[in-house]
């Protein structure tokens, strides 16, 4: 018989529309196998985050408010078990609460943008990412280079720089404004950018952000603008399924 797996999906910003966002969007993969739980950041946390500061704001703000959620001791060096199968930090970046988070639970703790890597470095093709505003264009490219094998839970996928990693294009946008402003020039953008990477030999576009979760079709749009057709990795998708797999093999 297949494993209960019970995922917390942990947003580190104070967004609660950010995290009802992404329900009715994880909705067809919940079963009688599959329990998903939601975590929104407290009011402290910023609303959006748009850069190191806000990263390290959310840190501040999240880290001790969640390990209250999930009854964890003050001692931050002891491994603990928690009510849950994995937790996913539902934010694409390198976010400090990940390896925090993780030094203080004993399950699995895995955050967006690795999901997406994971699964776009399995696909073996050439791959891009479309994100927010322009600060992520270097730190997420920066980012590529440190997910190792120590960082994902003891799972190696490689380290360094990846020969089919194309690069990142944004949109200009902060994560709150894709859901404040115009959808029409929300889509925009994104087809621009994607449009960009398509251009540059993507056939893997990340969508890189969770507020981008559902935007897929603006992606495709600027995919045939180049006459071409790509896949679409959505981290949060990809770290559900991802940590439901891990916590199978436990």
């Amino acid at each position: 018989m297949d494993r209960h797996t019970k995922i917390l999906i942990a947003n580190p910003n104070s967004s609660t529309s950010m995290t009802d966002a992404l329900k009715p969007l994880l909705a067809d993969l919940i079963s009688d196998r599959l329990e998903l739980d939601f975590y929104t950041a407290p009011p402290t946390a910023p609303s959006s985050i748009n850069d190191a500061e806000t990263s390290a704001a959310s840190t501040a703000a999240t880290l001790p408010a969640l390990s209250q959620f999930l009854s964890l001791a003050q001692d931050p060096l002891i491994s603990q078990p928690v009510q849950y199968s994995a937790i996913l930090i539902a934010c694409y970046s390198a976010h400090p609460l990940t390896p925090l988070l993780r030094a203080r639970v004993s399950v699995p703790v895995l955050n967006i943008f690795e999901a997406s890597v994971i699964r776009a470095r399995a696909l073996g093709r050439p791959f891009g990412i479309v994100t927010t505003g322009r600060y992520w264009e270097t730190a997420l490219s920066e980012g590529m280079v440190d997910i190792t094998a120590d960082t994902l839970y003891g799972r190696d996928v490689g380290a360094g720089r990846d020969e089919n990693f194309v690069g990142v294009r944004s949109t200009g946008l902060s994560a709150a404004e894709l859901h404040s402003t115009a959808r029409e020039e929300v889509d925009r953008r994104i087809i621009q950018a994607s449009a960009d990477l398509v251009r540059e030999g993507a056939q893997v576009v990340l969508l890189g952000c969770a507020g981008m979760s559902g935007m897929e079709e603006a992606v495709l749009r600027g995919a045939r603008l180049e006459a071409k057709e790509v896949q679409i990795v959505d981290g949060v998708r990809a770290g559900v399924e991802i940590l439901q797999a891990w916590s199978r093999l436990e």
